[in-house]
């Protein structure tokens, strides 16, 4: 038995362990060893009550009832708790002793426990990587390669090649063995031979060309007849059986739960009591497929019929036992005694139709994407419908006449347009198993109604209109609207709206309505706008849409959009969501799941009709209710809703739980109240949504909340989010030892580097080496911390150059073993002392260990400064309804019998979590009591910070005489050439120290703040430049700016600056608002870390004495080569025949650390056909070289060899300048840029320095930063010249004239802006060009303009491609059009003869001059090529042509860089 363990037949340890696990709840079962496997399983039977069960429940969310409009949560939450509610439905945790690892043999067969690795990229798995189906086709010469083979396979090595190769096979065999005299036993073992291939050869034709005849006749038999499906239909008769009874349970509690929640007002109950589809399973009568479809598209047809009352083909016994479909809806009219139950009977359903099916296929899971459904006729159907009188005394409506076929038309007139052909009902299995909710929103629309002007519409009767917007997408329930203006036909609103958006693909659409008093409201219009284009533009301002009734004009309506996406996690490589960061903005999906054992006691008659109401902060206002469920103590809403929270971290949501009395006043049963950020933590624990009640004896509910953080100005890293520095963390990252090698199976090493992450922001990182299972770093970070509480993560990671990175190990480091606070206002913050440690590297998965990391911390206090804040901007958010303020009318007076319960205090709480664990996140139990005093203060996660209203202030002269300090950049935002993020680079530049979200239009809001350590004031830079690209993708930039660290924090330290960024072209500009503070370090830097380590060195190399003679003549032809860091940096110039060469050549070499650099020459003898010997080596001191200061050096030469022979002679120069590190050229960085994020860090080991100058007169280079760095004009790049061009107005009879400058031309006619139109551009000829002189030349001329591309044919042998017209679209953005000159190949890739630029806009305008031939002179070549340019204004679409996007102004949209080819880099990458 399974209650107490008999004594007999066990020894007393056993007994007494058996009783233990008695006494601790388990279930133990004991058996008479004699007995037999029935008789153990009978006896483990009468024990089973004793088992429990644990089921999780899971409810389908149901689609929620839109409110009028959007309700946002400002934040504000009632004063702190002061009760605790235990929750009921949790249990005490029995503490358990883990038992001890025993190494056990695993069983075989057993699932590992442990999940299974990645498959390596380079494994081919399937017949599609197998095949290689999916790899793009390869260019230029592979290309004619791949072509060649496949012909040669074709024509020669053919099966038709190898029959007919038999013949000669057989011949020449017979030839040799007459030769030699073979007697006839060979000859016939050849003919076996041959006649044995001979008839496999062809046994193997027949049979395929069978196969192919059969394979071809099962196609068209397919298509042209039916199936049978007698195989499913017989296992459908016994599975039918087994499913019925469930499939009738799941419909009634379904089905039950709508009745209920959705009885009149006039009934007392609706409740389904019978329902079975009886005992006979529906039949496939036959099916037919359609085999000629694509490969992802499976359509059949199928013949359906469910005709239970058919008793022709079944047997007299299954007929006696025939139960026939039967419905019965019990209709409850009246309340208590006095009501009585109406039974409405439906019973004999048949139906039969011909069903199509189509699948369209997919490779992920459930691998069928959409399931397409439509009846190819009308199905037929019939039933005995009894509403009155029930099985016994009912009479069928079908007797009456004309009923039936009434009710038969009205079912077919709304199946018809659903799924009648060629209308088809449309499954999306992949959304619908993605376990998203169909109603989940992807953004907010911000919606600004400006005015209306010019509205043509009068009051019935007399009077002007008072106007008003509804707001409503795809014109279905209005989702907000304005205030009406009286009497007007020009309102001005100037009213923000909110609105949860499902989709860019709807339509928005506005609509005019006149306000009435005493009667309904009409419409006056209506105006609409695609959400379609905030995929592109997601800030659209000044928008004016025409306002229609029934196609007329009625009017002109402004108004402004503005779309906040969500944020959505990155998929990691091995199939984890990278964290999102923490945002203060987002919308929270509140879902109401069910309740249990509410209080009865309430009610009089026991019996409840629950539903909930949802309340946001102190307001009294619902904005959300639930259904009405009646006659249940334990409803089950699965109800949801949406709202935007503007800070999550003090909101609070209450909720009420209320008994529905129709006419008489609701009572409230009990009531929660509960903080967001614990609902949402609660998530993240399985099995914690269960909340107790507070104000009623029992009772418990069901509630979730899900977090989708926006992409909001603020919402990351906001101003009003910024907690002041207390100083620094001092990270000496020296090196790693045996990192995991994630690369092995590839036969490489990993790539590791190491970043830091606080809150999971990278605020820092190294350099990557290359193949190296043992890096060495030697590198030093500074990371500005801000509490005790912070954890820095340390991770060492693997570079990835197509994919993510990987995860090689991390360890943390908590800031409070650094640093302990003090009383000395001014550093209320001192460090304990640096750190030496040797962590194990922890991997992510299985906690395993694998590394050690080697570092050295130590926390340097920064200056309590007073005042470290920034003015919060809040205009996204200003015009949003406060929920609770705005109540409609209706809402007001439906639920004025209500007294809504708002408790002062959350009855709900949990402890915030004190540990820091990598992507973990926890929540304390519900039954933690939480201090007043810690509730009072502000939340804040990441601990105590210092308090910036005090401290110590200083004035803007003194503050700059700090050299070292942490700069904080309030980024505001800004008008952009184009869509970008904002980087901040220090010093070197080598990565960004903050970077802002890329803004969602060319009108940038970020509202963000950033930090970067600056080591040396005087002699810091800050480069500001704006990035196209995400962080992960190749950099394209589009506007920068260099200045000193002094200058610009003398602009930006009295407030918000406006700065210009332009491009390398100085073609686009773009301003920036910023304003920034300064908060002093008081720190020793090391040697190697000054500014005066790093710079510029000026080499002269003077000339040689004794050098030694290598060649026979006694003589050498000397040359030096000059190494830094084991990197050749510079050659000389070879000296013939000479043992004292003067060289005299002058170059400079970027010295990245001095200390750190190990500079040296070697002289080699030139040979003409051996390789070059050395003459002896020589090292150059350069750490000692006082800066600005000129020296001359004689160093003599040292040969393992020869001994000390020979002296070089040089002058050296030590300029100090920030040198701009550049990222090495290897396959780590072969794609030149991930945007990572780092604070300053310069590597000190291993840099290497660039040669930026030779010869004899050689140049200065200043390196990346000049010295004028705040005006643009400073920016010292090297512009290639434009091409020469001229051009003549067609109807000129004028000769050719030089056009002038691009300004000059732009400057003329600033009057007469460009307008979008069409360019026609026709190649007329081209003369001079290079290589034609051979006559072999092939050419043909390749324009580009914009994103669009034309090629005109290839010339047979001329050098003069001519007469072939392409058209464009223009507008004033599009003002080059690009030229290329191609020489065509036919087997190799084209070669690229030459390439210009013709301004466009030069050459023809918007008026007057309209066409003109022009001259435009050839690069990268010779020669010249005419064209002709006919510009027609306001005409967009040109005939055969191609059109660039415009947009409503009518400027052309740029392509995005990562598809713009140059034609310069066409040859090369054909």
């Amino acid at each position: 038995m399974a209650t107490s363990i008999p004594p007999n037949g066990k020894s007393p340890e056993l007994s007494a362990a058996l009783n233990a696990d008695v006494a601790k709840g388990a279930v133990v079962h004991t058996f008479d060893p004699n007995s037999s496997p029935a008789e153990k399983g009978a006896a483990a039977g009468k024990a089973k009550s004793q088992l429990q069960s644990v089921t999780a429940q899971q409810g389908s969310n149901s689609r929620p009832k839109q409110p009028p409009e959007l309700a946002v949560d400002p934040g504000t939450r009632p004063p702190p708790p002061t009760i605790t509610i235990q929750d009921a439905d949790v249990e005490k945790p029995v503490e358990q002793v883990a038992p001890p690892n025993v190494d056990e043999q695993p069983v075989p067969g057993k699932f590992p426990d442990a999940p299974a690795p990645a498959i390596p990229d380079w494994f081919r798995v399937g017949w599609r990587a197998v095949s290689g189906i999916d790899q793009p086709a390869p260019e230029g010469v592979e290309r004619d390669k791949t072509i060649l083979e496949a012909w040669l396979s074709e024509m020669y090595y053919g099966e038709w090649y190898h029959n007919a190769a038999i013949i000669f096979f057989a011949v020449a065999a017979s030839h040799f063995m007459t030769l030699f005299h073979l007697g006839w036993g060979w000859l016939f073992l050849l003919l076996i031979s041959c006649s044995a291939y001979y008839s496999m050869s062809m046994e193997r034709v027949r049979r395929r060309s069978r196969d192919d005849i059969q394979r071809e006749l099962v196609k068209s038999r397919l298509i042209n007849e039916h199936e049978t499906a007698d195989w499913i239909n017989n296992f459908l008769d016994r599975f039918w059986l087994i499913y019925e009874p469930v499939l009738s349970e799941t419909v009634v509690s379904s089905v039950d739960q709508i009745l209920s929640t959705n009885t009149p007002a006039f009934l007392d109950s609706i409740r389904m009591t019978t329902f079975t589809l009886g005992n006979k399973a529906p039949r496939i009568e036959r099916v037919r497929t359609y085999p000629r479809t694509d490969d992802d598209i499976v359509t059949m047809d199928w013949g359906l019929s469910f005709t239970p009352s058919d008793i022709t083909d079944i047997t007299p016994i299954e007929a006696k036992k025939r139960v026939n479909p039967k419905i019965v809806l019990s209709i409850r009219i009246g309340k208590g005694l006095a009501g009585t139950n109406i039974p409405i009977l439906l019973e004999d359903i048949n139906f039969s139709g011909n069903m199509m099916i189509r699948l369209k296929l997919m490779t992920n899971f459930p691998h069928v994407q959409v399931v397409d459904i439509s009846f190819t006729e009308k199905p037929v159907f019939d039933y005995v419908l009894k509403p009155i009188g029930g099985e016994t005394f009912g009479f069928d409506i079908a007797n009456v006449p004309g009923l039936s076929s009434f009710i038969r038309n009205m079912v077919h007139s709304i199946l018809g347009p659903m799924m009648y052909a060629p209308n088809a009902f449309t499954l999306n299995l992949e959304q619908m198993l993605s376990g998203a909710p169909l109603d989940s929103s992807i953004g907010v629309l911000q919606v600004t109604l400006r005015s209306a002007r010019g509205i043509k519409a009068t009051k019935i009767g007399g009077g002007t209109p008072d106007p008003y917007v509804s707001l409503s997408i795809s014109q279905r329930a209005e989702l907000a609207r304005t205030k009406h203006k009286d009497s007007t036909t020009n309102p001005t609103w100037n009213e923000t709206k909110f609105l949860l958006v499902n989709s860019l693909s709807e339509i928005l659409t506005f609509s005019i309505m006149d306000h009435n008093d005493h009667r309904a409201d009409s419409e006056l219009g209506a105006a609409s706008q695609d959400l379609s284009s905030l995929a592109d533009d997601a800030l659209q301002e000044g928008i004016e849409a025409k306002i229609l009734k029934d196609g007329k004009d009625r009017g002109l309506l402004r108004f402004d959009l503005s779309f906040y996406p969500v944020l959505k996690p990155a998929k990691l490589a091995d199939g984890t969501e990278e964290p999102l960061p923490e945002t203060k903005v987002g919308i929270v999906r509140l879902t109401l799941h069910q309740s249990k054992d509410l209080d009865f006691t309430k009610s009089m008659s026991g019996d409840l009709n629950p539903f909930a109401k949802v309340m946001l902060g102190g307001a009294t206002s619902p904005i959300h209710f639930t259904k009405r469920v009646k006659h249940t103590n334990n409803p089950v809403w699965e109800s949801s809703t949406e709202f935007l929270c503007m800070d999550k971290q003090s909101s609070v949501i209450t909720v009420n739980v209320v008994d529905d009395r129709e006419f008489l006043k609701d009572p409230v049963i009990g009531y929660l109240s509960i903080k967001l950020e614990d609902l949402i933590e609660a998530k993240k624990v399985a099995g914690r949504d269960w909340w107790p009640l507070s104000g009623c004896k029992t009772g418990r509910l069901r509630m979730s909340a899900e977090w989708k953080p926006l992409n909001m100005s603020g919402s990351i890293q906001g101003a009003d989010q910024y907690v002041p520095p207390i100083g620094i963390v001092r990270l000496w990252v020296q090196k790693a030892v045996d990192v995991k090698n994630v690369e092995a199976a590839l036969g490489g090493k990993s790539d590791p580097y190491v970043r830091v992450q606080v809150n999971n922001i990278t605020t820092a990182r190294t350099e990557v080496l290359n193949n190296n299972l043992n890096p060495e770093w030697d590198q030093i970070l500074y990371i500005p911390v801000h509490s005790l509480r912070e954890t820095l993560l340390l991770e060492v990671m693997d570079y990835q150059h197509l994919t993510r990175d990987r995860s090689l190990g991390s360890v943390e480091l908590h800031v409070d073993t650094l640093a302990k606070e003090a009383s000395d206002i001014r550093y209320p913050y001192v460090s304990t002392g640096k750190r030496t440690v040797a962590d194990p590297l922890q991997l992510d998965k299985n906690d395993a260990l694998k590394g050690t990391l080697h570092y050295v911390a130590e926390f340097v206090p920064s200056l309590n400064m007073k005042g470290i804040t920034f003015k919060t901007e809040t205009g996204e958010l200003s015009g949003a309804r406060i929920a609770g303020e705005d109540v409609s009318e209706e809402s007001s007076s439906a639920e004025s019998g209500q007294d809504e319960i708002i408790p002062s205090s959350t009855t709900i709480k949990s402890e915030p979590p004190t540990g820091h664990t990598k992507n973990v996140s926890s929540i304390a139990s519900v039954n933690t009591v939480v201090s007043n005093a810690s509730e009072g203060a502000p939340s804040n996660h990441q601990g105590k910070g210092t308090d910036s209203s005090e401290g110590v202030t200083i004035s803007k002269a003194d503050l700059l005489t700090h050299q070292h300090g942490i700069i904080i950049f309030d980024i505001i935002g800004g008008q952009l050439a184009k869509k970008a993020r904002l980087e901040v680079l220090l010093d070197d530049g080598y990565w960004p120290s903050c970077s802002s979200p890329k803004a969602r239009s060319s009108t940038a809001r970020w509202d963000f703040v950033g930090e970067g350590f600056v080591k040396e004031l005087d002699f810091g830079r800050i480069w500001l430049r704006l990035n196209e690209n995400d962080e992960n993708e190749k950099e394209s930039i589009v506007g920068e700016l260099k200045m000193d660290a002094k200058e610009f924090l003398q602009r930006a330290l009295d407030g918000p600056t406006k700065l210009t960024l332009v491009d390398q072209d100085e073609r686009l500009s773009s301003i920036i608002d910023i304003a920034a503070k300064y908060v002093p370090v008081e720190i020793q830097l090391e040697p190697r870390e000054s500014i005066n380590n790093q710079g510029v060195l000026t080499v002269e190399l003077i000339d040689g004495k004794g050098i030694h003679g290598a060649d026979r003549s006694g003589k050498s032809d000397p040359f030096v080569v000059f190494t830094l860091n084991d990197e050749k940096v510079y050659k000389s110039q070879t000296k013939k025949k000479t043992l004292t060469p003067e060289w005299n050549e002058t170059f400079n070499i970027q010295i990245p650390s001095r200390v750190a650099g190990n500079l040296s020459l070697e002289v080699f003898d030139w040979n003409q056909i051996e390789q070059s010997k050395s003459l002896g080596t020589a090292d150059i001191k350069i750490d000692d070289l006082e800066p600005f200061h000129g020296v001359q050096r004689t160093l003599q030469l040292m040969h393992a060899k020869h001994g000390t022979k020979g002296e070089i002679q040089l002058r050296l120069n030590f300029q100090p300048e920030i040198i701009a590190r550049s990222r090495k050229n290897t396959s780590t960085f072969s794609t030149a840029g991930r945007a990572m994020t780092q604070l300053g860090a310069l590597p000190y080991g291993g840099a290497k320095g660039v040669v930026t100058g030779v010869g004899s007169a050689g140049h200065k280079v200043t390196g990346l930063f000049k010295r004028d760095f705040a005006a643009p004009e400073a920016i010292d790049e090297v512009q290639e010249a434009p091409t020469g061009q001229i051009s003549q107005a067609v109807d000129s009879g004028s000769a050719p004239t030089p056009f002038p400058t691009r300004n000059e031309a732009m400057s003329s006619s600033a009057s007469v802006q460009p307008e979008p139109g069409t360019l026609k551009v026709t190649v007329l000829g081209a003369k001079d060009l290079a290589g034609a002189a051979g006559g072999d030349v092939k050419p043909y001329v390749v324009l580009k303009l914009g994103d669009k591309e034309h090629k005109t044919k290839h010339t047979s042998r001329t050098a003069s491609p001519e007469n072939e017209s392409f058209t464009f679209g223009a507008g004033p953005e599009t003002t080059t059009l690009s030229v290329g000159v191609f020489d065509h190949k036919t087997l190799g890739k084209d070669k690229l003869l030459a390439d210009g630029d013709v301004d466009i806009w030069r050459h023809v305008q918007p008026v007057g001059t309209t066409t003109s031939d022009v001259w435009a002179e050839l690069r990268d070549g010779q020669g010249l090529i005419r064209l002709r340019l006919e510009f027609d204004r306001g005409n967009i679409m040109g005939r055969g042509g191609s059109m660039i996007s415009l947009d409503r102004n009518g400027t052309s949209n740029p392509p995005s860089p990562s598809r713009f080819i140059s034609l310069r880099k066409r040859s090369g990458e054909e």
